[in-house]
């Protein structure tokens, strides 16, 4: 699994970068052998201004499921990773979901076409 962390306008540190690893894992704990590679930026909307402007978008290739993305914002950087980690394994709880309904409907057609 080849995981990039970048920033804009953003100083990532060792302290973020694993941080974010490590709630990338936790989100990510079940489905892990499905990955190829995820991809998280974080940036830093309004400079030296302040406010709710901290922004992490999380973007996933799963195998044989596409490609998944999320994003959210935050006043700082580990919050909106923790936010952006939750959407994430709600996004992914819903994708493979689907695929799994695909699957057994694809599975009762064949059966119903052998009886």
């Amino acid at each position: 699994m080849d995981m990039r962390i970048t920033g804009n306008n953003l100083s990532v540190s060792d302290a973020l970068k694993s941080y974010t690893e490590r709630s990338l894992r936790a989100a990510l704990a079940g489905v892990s052998r499905r990955l190829e590679e995820i991809e998280v930026r974080l940036s830093d909307v309004n400079g030296p201004r302040g406010g709710m402007d901290k922004l992490c978008g999380i973007r996933i290739v799963l195998r044989r499921a596409g490609v998944v993305f999320v994003r959210a914002s935050g006043g700082d950087a580990y919050s909106t990773v923790d936010k952006a980690a939750a959407r994430l394994k709600s996004a992914l709880g819903r994708r493979l979901g689907r695929q799994r309904s695909k699957r057994r409907r694809s599975d009762s057609a064949a059966v119903d076409a052998f009886i």
